[in-house]
């Protein structure tokens, strides 16, 4: 007996050892994917390409050498992990207002868009296959099922590149807006349409619809009422480490709590970082606290999105693409044409009936800057083995996503030039930019000297001469530029994006009036259709 006890013992260790080595080597590879991301950032500034596209060709690299980490991109790792972080912080940041505004055409293209992108690329891929005499390589549902996979813009690819492009406010809220909310839309749609394939049955609209409107909306409820509690409670919180804390437990346990009530965790961390943003970022959340919050989530959209960028390029077998080079080129170009259908179309009867102001130009950048990404990836890996066309599939998305975030993410910023939407941030912008948000500063500075503090302190009497000091060296400098071209050139379009800011104010203003029952609808309208002729 002791003999056995003592092997039991002995196995019990030996699997620790196993269990701990399995531990080191992941965070061996976290760290080898991040100083390779360092690496990498660093020789992209220099030789100015995009950052995220840098880091797809040197994982591609890395995988073609065998230099791939002890780490796989699950399924699991995606959703579970980076997904809602990444999400998380992009919603903290997206204004509430904003989506008001452009809500008609987010909604637009992140539901009934999703859905028009994976029948139009069904039905360009089956035109496709006819046309070069494959038409038993995959059916109508399989191209479907693609369609699915590859229907939503990538938020966290989509994200990262219009971070580092400069493009105006407004268009790049109305990418980022729809990149949140469509990947609901088709992972809903997506299993939907893989429980036909693999049962064989017919496709039910009616089924399929009351599916995703449950998932939908229970995922946006569950994430309104934990990012609400989550505001009011971080009122009361005085610690920036606990802020950031209480954050984190909301962003990763919004998403848990609607998985596990079938809905969609991704859209409940995308409505519960909406609310924090919008309510405590800005009104409940102490000055430390909103500093640190911010600066960490950042970071970890950094982090983990550098991460994402490189295991995406490490699942790339350039080998087995190289083999189905011909059905990955009919599927890329069916994606753009799908992706052209889906953002033009919509656009005439959004402007027409919305009022919403979305031009020819817009439309082109929004079409182009649809990339696709890592959801895509691990939705195709996560196919049942024995799904006939699954290598077929998985060989179409990965061609996909790397052509999508290589051609597209690299040449983004070319088209943006070429229509011209690309800001021109001269040395004189920049100045201006400094010094008015230095003088914005400086009177936050008074305000708090002449609100808290005694005036008859003589330290703080020499800190308010300082202060005014400065803020009239700031004036005199700025005044003794206004001659220059360049300078009222940077003015005026200062000017022009404050008017931006101001209309907003406006409307946020309007909206509460209608909700206090001060205003009604043809009011309302009213006065916004007076805003938006007088501040253009």
């Amino acid at each position: 007996m002791n003999i056995l006890n003592n092997y039991n013992i002995l196995e019990t260790f030996n699997m620790t050892k196993m269990v701990h080595a399995a531990e080191l080597h992941t965070i061996q590879s976290f760290v080898a994917l991040m100083v390779a991301a360092i690496i990498v950032g660093i020789v992209a500034h220099k030789i100015k390409l995009p950052y995220t596209v840098s880091l797809i060709i040197v994982g591609v690299v890395m995988s073609t050498l065998g230099l791939v980490p002890n780490i796989n991109l699950t399924q699991e790792l995606l959703l579970a992990v980076f997904l809602p972080a990444l999400l998380f912080e992009a919603a903290i940041h997206f204004p509430m207002s904003e989506l008001k505004t452009f809500s008609p055409t987010i909604v637009t293209l992140a539901a009934p868009g999703v859905l028009l992108t994976a029948l139009a690329t069904a039905i360009v891929l089956t035109f496709e296959f006819a046309a070069i005499g494959v038409e038993g390589y995959a059916t109508f549902l399989h191209f479907l099922l693609f369609g699915t996979i590859i229907a939503a813009t990538d938020p966290i690819s989509v994200i990262a590149l219009l971070k580092n492009m400069g493009v105006e406010k407004r268009l790049s809220l109305l990418i980022e807006g729809e990149s949140l909310f469509n990947d609901g839309t088709a992972i809903v749609l997506c299993s939907v349409v893989l429980d036909v394939v693999l049962e064989s049955r017919s496709f039910n609209i009616t089924e399929a619809c009351s599916k995703f409107i449950f998932v939908a909306i229970g995922g946006i409820f569950t994430g309104a009422i934990l990012g609400l509690f989550a505001s009011l409670m971080i009122r009361f919180i005085n610690d920036h480490l606990i802020s950031i804390a209480f954050t984190t437990v909301t962003a990763y346990g919004s998403y848990l709590v609607a998985e596990n009530f079938e809905a969609s965790g991704v859209l409940s961390t995308v409505t519960a970082g909406l609310f924090i943003g919008n309510i405590s970022k800005k009104r409940g959340m102490k000055p430390n606290a909103r500093i640190a919050v911010i600066s960490f989530w950042e970071f970890i959209a950094f982090f983990m999105g550098s991460i994402v960028f490189l295991m995406m390029g490490l699942e790339v077998n350039i080998t087995f693409l190289m083999e189905h080079l011909n059905i990955i080129a009919l599927a890329f170009l069916a994606v753009l044409a799908s992706r052209a259908l889906s953002v033009f179309i919509p656009i005439p009867f959004l402007k027409k009936f919305m009022h919403q102001k979305v031009s020819f130009k817009d439309a082109t950048i929004m079409w182009w800057g649809g990339l696709r990404g890592a959801l895509s990836m691990v939705l195709a890996l996560s196919l049942p083995e024995d799904l006939i066309v699954r290598d077929i599939l998985i060989a179409m998305v990965f061609g996909v996503v790397v052509l999508s975030v290589v051609v597209q993410g690299s040449t983004m910023s070319m088209l943006l030039k070429w229509l011209q939407m690309k800001p021109k941030k001269t040395n004189e912008a920049i100045i201006l930019n400094l010094k008015i948000t230095r003088l914005q500063a400086i009177h936050l500075q008074l305000k708090n000297i002449n609100n808290h503090i005694p005036q008859n302190l003589e330290n703080i009497e020499n800190i308010k001469i300082t202060i005014i000091e400065e803020k009239n060296n700031i004036m005199k400098f700025l005044h003794n530029r206004r001659h220059k071209q360049n300078f009222k050139n940077a003015l005026a379009d200062h000017a022009k994006n404050f008017q931006y800011t101001l209309k907003q104010i406006a409307k946020t203003s309007y909206q509460k009036s209608l909700e206090d029952n001060l205003l009604n609808e043809k009011e309302l309208n009213e006065l916004i259709l007076t805003l938006e002729q007088n501040i253009k």
